[in-house]
């Protein structure tokens, strides 16, 4: 997955990994295994478990064990969720695609139709289009295209 972090995200941060994994964490609304953020963010897998062990320590994010006895992680900080939220979206597509999503974004497109914008008309000239001025290429113009494409210097 190649994506950009916003400098100043990283800024904040210390490193572009660190960003990512947090990122990652903070769109997520199931906790995930270190494993799966490496694989969907494209990490090592010693780069995201380091960070992810940097971050239980500091108390950025917390973790527990499943049944299968898998330890997965999430972020607990819900000021440092909706900052990650308005500055980066790091998202898997079963979480993207997932119903509930679709439902959210579907309700937002909804709410578009009720915006209403009026744009001003441009009348036309003398039965041209505004700006028609600004297609017409000149006759020096014309002898320029023709000369680079090999024809004639002179107007036939």
């Amino acid at each position: 997955m190649a994506f950009q972090i916003p400098a100043k995200v990283e800024a904040v941060f210390g490193s572009q990994t660190r960003a990512k994994v947090l990122g990652y964490l903070a769109g997520l609304s199931v906790p995930q295994t270190g494993y799966a953020i490496s694989k969907n963010l494209d990490i090592g897998v010693s780069k995201v478990y380091e960070e992810l062990k940097r971050l239980e320590a500091g108390g950025v994010i917390l973790s527990d064990f499943d049944v299968r006895g898998s330890k997965r992680f999430w972020l607990n900080d819900e000021d440092l969720r909706s900052f990650l939220a308005r500055n980066m979206r790091i998202l898997p597509a079963g979480d993207w695609f997932s119903p509930g999503r679709i439902a959210e974004r579907r309700e937002k497109f909804a709410e578009t139709s009720r915006v209403r914008v009026d744009l001003p008309s441009v009348p036309a000239r003398d039965g041209t289009p505004p700006f028609a001025k600004e297609f017409r290429r000149t006759p020096a113009k014309d002898r320029a295209l023709r000369r680079i494409r090999g024809g004639s210097v002179r107007p036939q």
